[in-house]
């Protein structure tokens, strides 16, 4: 189906569905494949081109519950080009994507995403504005969903997001949900229809499409039923709600009666100085550049010496003398609005595989183990229910023994009386729990997991280290799912940069700690990132910045190796003498940071510590010094009391060598 949208709007809905029917039923194999691996890992007894499973071992749950983990990645933001700035700006973009982890229930959404990439090979992250979330001093901010596969519809035989020229999103809501978010009528939320649940009077079907008009401009249209709930033609456009009494922004506007009132916006005019980091100020009037030369023009100005006026006296009369002098040719300073390049859509792959948007599926690798194990266990189970001990009765025998203990009786003739008693049926299993136990380490094998990694008994690992380095070494074979997480999250943190930067307004506080324990606060301000074309004088938004996951936090998933590292290194000297206080105070900052319990504690115990001991220096040398200029004191009072008694001797002797005389005797004059 060529993709050609109608200019009529009463065509798009009519468009819009045929599109994605096309769409959805050229990976329709697809998702019954999705759905055939979705019941695989519940436990499903189904066996291909058999009689269902009467007993199932569901190692494809084990497994793969067995990889989940918390760990999730920690952003790296680097520039493309290096500046001090912009260096500066990538170390906020990283705390803000940090708060954002904090704030955002990442960790809920995570637990879905290890499980759908597994389950499916990959998963759908949806990233949008959502103006509704709004604090005391900011309107709006980012919305994170985690979708599995099969409520994404892509492009067909396209096998990347960013080459889509559309896409599709499906969402299962609420009547009074469509009424909040897009501003239907009751009477057109009412005509919306559900495809799924059994409360059809409550829920809807919402279908959103994203695609990119001829300007590539991402677009958005959704609808329910045969009812448009929006169309976007411009869906990262800026639409201002402010109030036209006091042109607050509607959410932190104060008036008592707002009359708040939607305008577009592609560029922003400034009204007042903006004050950045690096010292520079956007001013409301900015200087004429053309082709890369600042523009002048003559302006008559007076002419002063030093803080006097200079008078023209040649027409015989004092007027003051003026001159034409250049002055900077200013214009209004106008920043056009920053607008997303990409589609709002992220995906995680679980492993890369060729022809394929999402990634290949752990069910799908294991699912003939999985269903050979169903069979071996299900023959196990009748076995086991099979056999028993049978009684041997007389064929004359009437007794009643049909009170389900035995599911057979066996009888003799009277003649065969030496074999009455009972028949052991026991039966060996031995060989069929070997070959599933086979078929079981097999699919292990297939995934990389070992029995260390699932923390069960291995022996082949003696010490610590060694199972630590095994373990290592299984999670290894598993390093691709990681990278495939990692370069997920770096598009899902750029898919939040992107965003922040079109609609953050107000600064976005944002708090660390730096490598002395002390907490730090910093903000990401969308300001930060305009730039000037010196060329024609054009105001744009520096987006040029690389996006990845901090390898160093990988080790993040095994916390308790980190413990015993950092235990290792305090002993050997690392972080300085062992018995040094301020030694100690480092090494439980660094298990505080590998999440170490109660390590809060001891590092505030240290601090406090430290603290006493470095009061009690300061008293110490203070009194020190009060000792010393007492000593000095004393000692200037000592040789001051000299010094004047010697003067007075010197006084006394001057006084007595006057007449010629000491004590009446006749001395010569000195020389």
């Amino acid at each position: 189906m060529i993709f050609k949208i109608p200019k009529k709007k009463d065509e798009k809905l009519a468009f819009f569905k045929a599109l994605f029917q096309d769409a959805r039923s050229k990976c329709a194999e697809l998702y019954e494949q999705m759905q055939k691996h979705l019941d695989q890992y519940l436990g499903d007894p189904k066996i291909d081109g058999g009689e269902d499973a009467k007993q199932i071992r569901n190692i494809t749950y084990e497994l793969i519950e067995s990889q989940v983990t918390s760990y999730i990645p920690t952003p790296a933001v680097s520039p493309e080009c290096y500046s001090t700035n912009r260096e500066r700006n990538a170390k906020a973009i990283e705390l803000m994507l940090m708060a954002k982890r904090n704030k955002l229930p990442f960790e809920r959404l995570n637990d879905l995403d290890e499980r759908y990439s597994t389950i499916y090979g990959g998963s759908v992250w949806l990233l949008e504005w959502d103006d509704s979330i709004r604090t005391a001093t900011t309107v709006g901010d980012v919305r994170a969903t985690c979708l599995p596969p099969h409520r994404f519809v892509g492009q067909p035989n396209v096998y990347d997001i960013e080459d889509m020229d559309y896409c599709f999103v499906s969402f299962e809501t609420t009547r009074d949900e469509l009424i909040r978010k897009y501003g239907v009528t009751d009477a057109e939320a009412e005509e919306a229809e559900s495809d799924e649940g059994s409360d059809v009077e409550y829920t809807a079907s919402l279908y959103v499409c994203y695609y990119k008009d001829e300007n590539d401009r991402v677009c958005r249209f959704a609808w329910s039923g045969d009812t448009v709930m929006v169309d976007d033609t411009d869906y990262y456009a800026r639409r201002r709600k402010v109030c036209a009494a006091c042109g607050q922004r509607d959410g932190i506007c104060s008036c008592e009666d707002p009359q708040i009132e939607e305008l577009p916006a592609d560029e922003e005019h400034i009204t007042a100085p903006i004050m950045r980091r690096d010292g520079k100020i956007i001013t409301p009037m900015s200087q004429v550049v053309k082709n890369g030369v600042p523009q002048t023009q003559s302006t008559l100005m007076q002419i002063q010496a030093g803080n006097e006026m200079v008078f023209d006296t040649s027409s015989g009369f004092a007027a003051p003398a003026i001159q034409a002098e250049p002055q900077p040719m200013l214009e209004e300073t106008v920043i056009p609005y920053y607008r997303p390049k990409h589609l709002p859509i992220a995906i995680r792959k679980n492993t890369s595989r060729e022809g394929m948007l999402f990634g290949q599926s752990d069910c799908e690798v294991i699912r003939p183990q999985q269903q050979g194990i169903n069979k071996i266990e299900t023959r196990i189970h009748e076995k086991l229910m099979r056999a028993g001990v049978y009684p041997i009765v007389p064929d004359t025998f009437r007794g009643d023994l049909s009170s389900g203990v035995f599911e057979q009786i066996f009888r003799a003739a009277p003649n065969e009386a030496s074999i009455y008693g009972r028949m052991d049926l026991q039966v060996d299993i031995s060989r069929d729990i070997t070959q599933s136990e086979r078929l079981y380490d097999q699919a292990k094998r297939i995934l990389g997991i070992s029995d260390s990694y699932q923390g069960q008994y291995d022996s082949s690992a003696q010490s610590g280290v060694a199972k630590q380095m095994q373990i290592q070494q299984a999670a290894g074979r598993l390093e691709s799912k990681r990278r495939m997480k990692n370069a997920a999250y770096a598009d899902i943190d750029r898919l939040i940069f992107e965003l922040m930067l079109a609609y953050a307004d107000e600064p976005r506080p944002a708090s660390y700690k730096d490598p002395m324990g002390r907490w730090q606060e910093v903000s990401f301000n969308r300001y930060e990132f305009v730039e000037r074309n010196m060329v024609d004088g054009s105001y744009y938004y520096d987006d040029g910045y690389l996006f990845a996951a901090d390898a160093s936090a990988d080790a993040e998933s095994s916390r308790q190796f980190i413990w015993e590292q950092n235990l290792a290194n305090f002993q050997m000297g690392a972080y300085g003498n062992p018995a040094d206080p301020a030694t100690l105070l480092i090494y439980w900052q660094n298990m505080e940071r590998a999440h170490y319990p109660h390590a809060r504690e001891n590092v505030e115990r240290l601090e406090a510590q430290i603290a006493q001991q470095m009061a009690a220096m300061q008293e110490q040398a203070a009194a020190a010094q009060q000792q010393a200029r007492l000593a000095q004191g004393e000692a200037d009072s000592a040789r001051a009391e000299i010094e004047s008694r010697k003067r007075y001797e010197d006084y006394l002797y001057n006084e007595a060598t006057k007449g010629g005389q000491i004590n009446g005797t006749d001395i010569a004059a000195p020389v």
